[in-house]
């Protein structure tokens, strides 16, 4: 019964971290969202190439949007995480170590019981929570997720720009065709397009149990 109270303690004190993180995420997206709507309806109102033209611009926008929301929702997925793991972490081995200076006072022997179990309960905490960050590669995925939301904002940018002065932030002092800028945002997309979730088990220590060795 120690075991499961520590344990759903720990899962009521990880979610309510995760739900702060991920509310901070948004708090700190929330500009970048703001942005967004300003130069869709900038877009609609004040573009200076034809109504073709700015329907296919619209239609661009839209489909980048939609991709820089596929990375939000990763990095909203993973960021709360690596918060709550490390929050954890530090809260762990500070008890941890206060538990190891008890039990290292009268020898593991002879402690009670109940500081036995929660003793290795919390080791048993700190691994998980020492190991979890590198196995689901949080920081990693984390980062190019965030990186690739903020490419594809800065091509809607772009797009904007276009739309509003009908000439490209590479070449300002020159117009370009519309043609040659769709296909150039085109191939920028291309150039970022990719789904990042990666992870990986093998850092997760392991027992051979003598399986490895030569015969």
């Amino acid at each position: 019964m120690l075991v499961i109270a520590i344990l759903l303690m720990w899962q009521i004190g990880g979610y309510a971290l995760r739900c702060q993180a991920k509310s901070d995420s948004l708090e700190i997206l929330a500009p970048i969202s703001r942005n967004a709507k300003i130069e869709i309806e900038g877009i609609k109102k004040l573009s200076l190439v034809s109504n073709s033209d700015k329907d296919r611009l619209i239609s661009l926008f839209n489909t980048l949007e939609n991709r820089k929301q596929q990375h939000k929702n990763a990095f909203l997925i993973f960021y709360p995480y690596h918060f709550t793991a490390a929050s954890l972490l530090l809260i762990l081995s500070s008890i941890s170590v206060v538990l190891i200076f008890l039990i290292a006072q009268t020898g593991l022997n002879n402690v009670s019981g109940s500081m036995k179990t929660i003793f290795f309960t919390m080791a048993a905490l700190t691994s998980f929570y020492a190991f979890s960050p590198s196995v689901f590669k949080l920081e990693s995925n984390i980062s190019v997720n965030l990186s690739e939301y903020i490419l594809y904002d800065n091509l809607e940018q772009e797009i904007y720009n276009y739309a509003v002065t009908k000439t490209c932030s590479e070449t300002p002092d020159d117009s370009l065709s519309f043609g040659k800028f769709h296909s150039k945002i085109v191939k920028d997309m291309a150039k970022i397009n990719s789904i990042d979730v990666t992870f990986d088990y093998k850092i997760i220590p392991m027992p051979d149990y003598g399986l490895d060795k030569q015969h």
